[in-house]
């Protein structure tokens, strides 16, 4: 006889009782915690749902924020044009690197500018006097050596896809000697 018939009919109840209650016990653990688990995944599904909406606002609300920040602010009131001197000129031949000077002088202070700009500007207020209008590389030079002469501050370096941008030096005060 082998061993699986050896056991009584009384013995194989026994274990097979004993094995469902296992089973019951095991299926009831198991239905609780789905339960448990099914209360806590609908709370963190509708926490996740109220967190997801409010990231949707916030981003809404940052991106406006963030573009009204980056628009430029109002550019300074301008400055009053002034009729020019020229009677110490007359007769004389222009000097297009004065005449780039003077306008680099009447930019307000903390305004960034470069060539482009101040080329136009130049052609705009001296058109009379030019021969030819002034091109950006003229005035690219120009701003350089007011820059080496300590006139102007390079605020970005210039590269092969933008110019160089520069804003008028900050203006030391007058240093009196310590008296002997």
């Amino acid at each position: 006889m082998s061993m699986s018939t050896a056991l009584s009919v009384a013995e194989i109840l026994e274990k097979l009782e004993k094995r469902l209650a296992s089973h019951r016990q095991q299926a009831a653990f198991h239905a609780e915690q789905e339960a448990h688990h099914r209360e806590r995944s609908a709370f963190h599904t509708a926490e996740m749902e109220k967190v997801a909406q409010h990231l949707e606002a916030f981003k809404a609300t940052a991106v406006a924020a963030a573009e009204l920040a980056k628009e430029a602010e109002p550019p300074p009131p301008p400055v009053k044009e002034e009729e020019e001197d020229d009677r110490e000129t007359a007769g004389q031949p222009v000097r297009v690197s004065k005449l780039i000077a003077k306008v680099v002088d009447r930019m307000a202070e903390g305004e960034t500018f470069g060539a482009t700009r101040i080329a136009a500007e130049t052609n705009r207020r001296y058109k009379d006097k030019l021969p030819r209008p002034v091109d950006n590389r003229a005035v690219s030079v120009a701003l350089r050596r007011l820059r080496k002469a300590g006139r102007l501050r390079l605020a970005r370096e210039g590269k092969a896809v933008h110019e160089a941008l520069y804003t008028k030096a900050a203006r030391k005060p007058a240093v009196k000697p310590a008296a002997p």
